[in-house]
């Protein structure tokens, strides 16, 4: 018997049910997605294949801490690690950029998974402190192997270029190299966290000593995790690399992590949608901070991340799904309507 599945749904707040609205919600934004090099210019296109590639990686970061709740600060560098292992795999052996992303993906998940073990007895700041020195490890390794990684001055190199029959040029095709890979990862992702399994990850973030009472294998689940979600990192990097036709150690400091983590914060902890704001967040707010006033872009940045979580305690799409389930059980219970929630019989 599969130990994972006999955790008893009503032990904690596992995942939503999956439904079909939801299912037909997310082709519909698919769809919508493909429509994005027809509608908008090519820097647009860019802006947003940008945001894809923050969304994978987002995504990766919230199976680590949304769903298991270890909170990890070392995201920068699987994404730093898949670039370059994407990059060099392409310049040096020449590979192709598909399988190239593919054996970063694998290389990514070996480091992770390693990585998870000593993070497994690990939660809260000392997990946090633990991965703090992977993050600040990246910058002075990068520069430190600089006959590959080309040091401080990084590396540069051709983007991928479009086959003969596509007409709609590099940035369009590049965006839907881009894209396939998400659909793949959320679509797998979404899968993974459904069903048993996600409620066992909820069990884990809510209390280990009762979720292993239950039967789950909490320590190899948390490894399994910290490395998939550290896979998706790497993705995300690899996949950004190939987007910018760039990379070098100041892409991928203790900052960017620091913006993960509270990207995915805003975009809603334990949600797959919210990596998806979290990749518009982290392509959009930082730049428009900037506009907004150049010397002080930090500041900027930093009270939009307070208004938000001010608003959205939940993060946004958190809110969301907290108010969308407020209003189906008004409908179902007309009754209750104006009642408190604490004055209300138990069902």
């Amino acid at each position: 018997m599969n130990k994972v599945s006999i955790l008893p749904a009503p032990a904690v707040a596992g995942p939503r049910p999956v439904r079909k609205t939801s299912t037909l919600g997310w082709l519909a934004f698919a769809a919508l997605l493909f429509l994005v090099p027809l509608v908008f210019p090519g820097y647009r296109t860019f802006q947003f294949t940008g945001v894809l590639t923050y969304a994978i990686a987002a995504l990766g970061l919230n199976l680590i801490t949304g769903y298991v709740g270890q909170v990890s600060l070392g995201h920068n560098m699987f994404f730093a690690l898949g670039a370059y292992t994407a990059i060099l795999t392409h310049t040096l052996l020449g590979v192709n950029p598909p399988l190239s992303v593919c054996i970063a993906a694998l290389v990514c998940f070996g480091a992770g998974y390693l990585a998870g073990f000593p993070a497994k007895r690990l939660r809260g700041l000392y997990l946090a402190l633990i991965t703090l020195i992977l993050a600040v490890s990246v910058v002075p390794l990068v520069k430190h192997f600089k006959s590959y990684t080309g040091g401080a001055a990084g590396l540069t190199f051709d983007k991928p270029e479009p086959p003969a029959w596509f007409t709609l040029g590099q940035d369009a095709w590049l965006y839907y190299f881009v894209l396939l890979f998400a659909i793949v990862i959320f679509w797998a992702v979404r899968n993974f966290v459904a069903g048993s399994t996600g409620r066992a990850l909820a069990g884990i973030r809510e209390g280990e000593l009762a979720a292993s009472s239950m039967g789950v294998d909490v320590n190899h689940l948390k490894v399994v995790v910290f490395g998939t979600g550290s896979m998706l990192g790497g993705v995300g990097g690899a996949l950004a690399a190939y987007t910018i036709g760039f990379i070098g150690p100041d892409s991928f400091t203790l900052m960017l992590s620091i913006g993960f983590l509270a990207s995915i914060v805003v975009g809603g902890l334990g949600t797959i949608s919210g990596a998806v704001v979290a990749g518009l967040f982290l392509q959009f707010v930082p730049s428009y901070a900037s506009d907004i006033s150049q010397a002080f872009a930090g500041a900027v940045y930093g009270g939009i991340l307070i208004v938000c979580m001010f608003l959205m305690p939940r993060g946004i799409t958190g809110s969301l799904i907290k108010l969308l389930d407020a209003r189906r059980e008004a409908s179902k219970h007309p009754s209750n309507q104006g009642v408190p929630v604490s004055s209300r019989p138990n069902p």
